[in-house]
């Protein structure tokens, strides 16, 4: 044996190199029994996958590389350099600026073409251009801006009553009347739209509030009112000249026999004059519509009066002289 330090010869059975002192290692650093058995469970282990493959249990995969870390540590991923991350922040941040000036400037023009007096002004522009359906559209925008607003609110009633909608028409028109309660025109939409949805009631009811002569004057047109006779029916001693009249511009059929003038009167154009005997007046109105009013009849009964002669031995001459 040669000492692994010097180099010299050294007997067997000494413990140090004679030349160098050197202390001599019988135990070699490695165990070869430990090496001969790791050698065989790796071969066993590697034809154990080989078999599993030729079966098809495992499916081809490529081995991820081995690392320097021990096996028991799972490997952590790599911090993305800080530089990196700045800049995707710094881009993030410059993309939200962006986004909010892009908004900014879309809601601008936006606000400004959508203020109370630019809706208002769209609004009585296509109501004097005949397109109500439009003009309506306006108006409820520039209500949910300002739904106090008396010119909103009574746009909306002539709208929804040029539309047909009659129901939505009233309500926003008796809310106009509120705020203006002697407006002719206010009055006039909302009887119109009341006598489109047949509600002679609700007419009725203006009626014991009209706060003029003229209103009422208005309100009334809307009843078919039954007509009138100058003269009450009764007894008389003279000739009569009968008038018929009605409130508004309606036709007038009566009859002198006391049948019904729906099917069988003449139209009344002039007074009737009655003369003795008795005479039973009935006369109905008549709309542009082709409605009646109710009929009304009135009793005449004339009787002159007797004309009384003188008595017997009474009398006194009289001299008449004519001179030519």
């Amino acid at each position: 044996m040669k000492c692994k330090k010097c180099g010299a010869e050294i007997e067997n059975g000494l413990m140090y190199c004679p030349s160098c002192g050197e202390s001599i290692q019988l135990v070699p650093d490695y165990n070869v029994l430990e090496e001969e058995l790791l050698s065989k469970v790796v071969e066993d282990k590697n034809k154990s996958k080989d078999d599993k493959f030729a079966t098809g249990v495992y499916q081809i995969q490529e081995e991820a590389p081995a690392t320097n870390t021990p096996s028991k540590t799972q490997p952590q991923p790599k911090a993305e350099p800080k530089v990196f991350t700045k800049k995707i922040k710094a881009f993030l941040l410059v993309a939200c600026l962006l986004v909010a000036i892009i908004g900014v400037c879309m809601f601008i023009p936006y606000m400004g073409t959508h203020t109370y007096d630019n809706i208002m002004n769209q609004a009585v522009e296509a109501e004097s251009n005949e397109q109500y359906a439009k003009a309506l559209g306006y108006y409820e925008e520039a209500y949910e801006i300002d739904p106090t607003s008396f010119e909103v609110i009574y746009g909306l009633g002539r709208m929804y009553y040029m539309v047909k909608d009659y129901d939505d028409a009233i309500e926003m028109l008796y809310l106009a009347l509120d705020s203006d309660p002697t407006n002719k025109k206010i009055y006039s939409y909302l009887l119109d739209a009341l006598y489109a949805n047949g509600d002679m009631d609700g007419i009725s009811a203006l009626l014991e509030t009209s706060p003029s002569d003229e209103i009422t004057e208005m309100i009334n047109s809307y009843f078919l009112s039954a007509p009138t006779f100058n003269l009450a029916g009764g007894n008389y001693e003279e000739d009569l000249l009968i008038q018929i009249t009605v409130s508004g511009d309606y036709k007038i059929f009566y009859t002198l026999n006391g049948k019904s003038p729906i099917t069988t009167g003449k139209q009344y154009t002039k007074p009737i004059p009655l003369t003795e005997g008795t005479t039973e007046i009935k006369a109905v109105a008549q709309n542009d519509a082709g409605e009646y009013s109710d009929i009304v009849s009135a009793t005449y009964t004339i009787t002159y009066p007797e004309v009384e002669e003188p008595e017997e031995g009474t009398g006194e001459d009289m001299t008449i002289d004519v001179t030519n």
